[in-house]
């Protein structure tokens, strides 16, 4: 759908306003005040309801504990790629001593144990670092003409519309339609109508905005289902008075801005999808490569059937082309094995191990290793996989390729 002057400049301000909350959420959070507390003076301060702030305090509270549950993770990382680049460093010097290369290794090695340092003092502190807006934009202000930026208003203007491009609209299977704040309608023509409640006093001549002929390119179908699901159920108050009420799905919505202007993304309980394979008819194992994905398939007894090859090229793409690519093979792959009725095998990798190595090799073979993105392709596999009824196995890597090598014919899995 296409939107008016006035609808983007109402997303805009919500997603401004949004932005602003949040961020003065973490600091007060930071500063030890108590969520009670903060939920009534928030609902005055920037004219919230009770939902949107709620909104707002989840999705940071996801953030808060997706960053220190990868913590660990990302410490364990920095030690092998410490280790990596110190015996990349032993080696070219004593085989290019002084040179440019060495330097610039031993610059790295010194990134490196300073982001370890970091790390280690955040874990003993239980302090969070997150920076709204991208990392990656806050660091082009320090090479803004590098970076295509005339001044420090250019580039403060693409730094705040980063910090304030998107809001979240968090569901309840309790609420009407799955949701309070953002409410869809089905048209007689499948489309959807939503109807976004706006938060208070800022300007609006409505509580709400309507957004008529909303389509989804993708989970239209899911989404419908959800909004016409729904059942009627006995509850009962804190006095003891029964009452009944509708019980539905939950429906979340986001709100993105990119070059391109809004985009809806809408997200439900994922339903589990009835098995179609059986172990006893086989498996198709898949085997991930920088430019390929292999699968060899075997029959009840374990022997060879057939082995194919989906390539796979993502060197130079950009991300989006590069996940409609691990797309498009992950689908294939799924389906393949709903047909066959065998379920799916991979092997259950250390990525940690996998980047660290990329600290050892040249820079064309860490950019190809990168480009590859092997953590969205073993996502993608089990996200297909789920909702094509296709069992998943993953097994231990050891000696796998070793195995094949010597016997063809036979797989362990």
């Amino acid at each position: 759908m296409r939107l008016t002057h006035e609808q983007t400049s109402c997303l805009d301000a919500y997603a401004a306003l949004y932005g602003r909350a949040q961020r003065t959420l973490l600091a007060r959070m930071r500063a030890g005040v108590p969520i009670n507390e903060l939920k009534r003076s928030f609902l005055r301060r920037f004219g919230l309801t009770a939902r949107q702030f709620n909104a707002i305090r989840v999705e940071l509270e996801g953030k808060i504990a997706s960053i220190r549950e990868r913590r660990p993770e990302l410490i364990e990382e920095a030690k092998w790629r410490i280790q990596k680049a110190e015996e990349a460093v032993g080696r070219l010097e004593k085989k290019h001593p002084g040179s440019d290369v060495v330097h610039q290794k031993k610059r790295r090695l010194a990134v490196l144990r300073a982001k370890l340092e970091a790390l280690l003092a955040d874990q003993e502190s239980g302090r969070v670092r997150l920076c709204f807006g991208s990392r990656r934009l806050f660091r082009k202000h320090f090479a803004r003409e590098k970076n295509g930026y005339a001044d420090h208003a250019a580039w403060k203007k693409d730094w705040q519309a980063e910090r304030s491009s998107q809001f979240f609209v968090l569901g309840s299977k309790d609420e009407a339609s799955g949701n309070q704040s953002c409410q869809a309608a089905v048209a007689p023509e499948g489309s959807l109508r939503l109807r976004l409640r706006l938060p208070y006093g800022w300007g609006s001549t409505s509580k709400h905005l309507v957004l008529e002929g909303v389509r989804l390119a993708y989970g239209q179908e899911e989404i419908l289902q959800a909004l016409s699901a729904g059942r009627v159920v006995t509850a009962q108050t804190k006095t003891g008075k029964l009452f009944r009420k509708r019980e539905g799905a939950a429906v979340s919505y986001r709100f993105v801005r990119d070059r391109k202007g809004w985009r809806l993304f809408a997200s439900v309980e994922a339903q589990p999808v009835a098995l179609v394979t059986r172990r006893l008819a086989g498996a198709i194992g898949v085997d991930s490569n920088p430019d390929h994905l292999a699968l060899a398939e075997t029959d009840r007894f374990g022997n060879l059937v057939e082995m194919r090859r989906i390539g796979l090229h993502l060197y130079g793409k950009s991300e989006e082309q590069a996940k409609a690519a691990i797309g498009d093979a992950c689908r294939q792959i799924a389906r393949a094995c709903a047909e066959s009725g065998k379920p799916l095998v991979i092997e259950r990798l250390d990525l940690r191990k996998r980047r660290a190595e990329l600290e050892a090799v040249d820079c064309v073979r860490a950019r190809s290793l990168s480009s590859f993105a092997y953590a969205k392709t073993i996502s993608m596999l089990k996200a297909a996989s789920f909702r094509a009824g296709v069992k998943r196995i993953e097994v231990d890597p050891a000696y796998t390729s070793v195995i094949g090598a010597v016997n063809p014919s036979s797989a362990q899995f």
